[in-house]
């Protein structure tokens, strides 16, 4: 690709665009409409728009169908769930054995390896819900 052009990339192959991974334009409106055009025919596709520097950064834009669902991105309800049930049933089975005196071990090493994934879990979906909330509120300026 030169300079100055843009390509679309596909998500999914549905339909007329079977054959076709990309198509290269000249100009960013262009592929913009053509991404549009795409998407409002294939309401499950995905179209990525990269510049002439390919996958090499993010995608300068990304147009997604009302009907397109990603299988690559971890759910908030299974960051919620799985990351309470690992956490709490590894602190379960940690403060078990710590009762017991330490007696089994068992219990302990199996509570401390369940513990930092679901607390890894645990704190990603708070840093996230936290981003949200901040990217929600109204931006206010200081007036003198």
């Amino acid at each position: 690709m030169q300079p100055g052009e843009f390509a679309v990339h596909f998500s999914a192959s549905v339909g007329e665009i079977d054959a076709m991974s990309c198509a290269i334009f000249s100009s960013l409106p262009d592929a913009e409409a053509y991404a549009q055009q795409a998407v409002l025919q294939h309401p499950t596709l995905q179209c990525r728009i990269f510049d002439h520097h390919g996958f090499v950064g993010a995608p300068m834009r990304v147009i997604a169908g009302s009907e397109y669902k990603s299988g690559n991105e971890i759910t908030p309800r299974f960051r919620r769930w799985v990351g309470s049930i690992l956490f709490f049933g590894g602190s379960a089975l940690f403060i078990t054995d710590w009762v017991a005196n330490f007696r089994f071990d068992w219990p302990s090493v199996l509570g401390s390896r369940l513990m930092m994934p679901g607390l890894i879990l645990l704190v990603m979906e708070a840093l996230i819900m936290h981003h949200q909330r901040r990217s929600q509120r109204p931006i206010t300026t200081a007036r003198s």
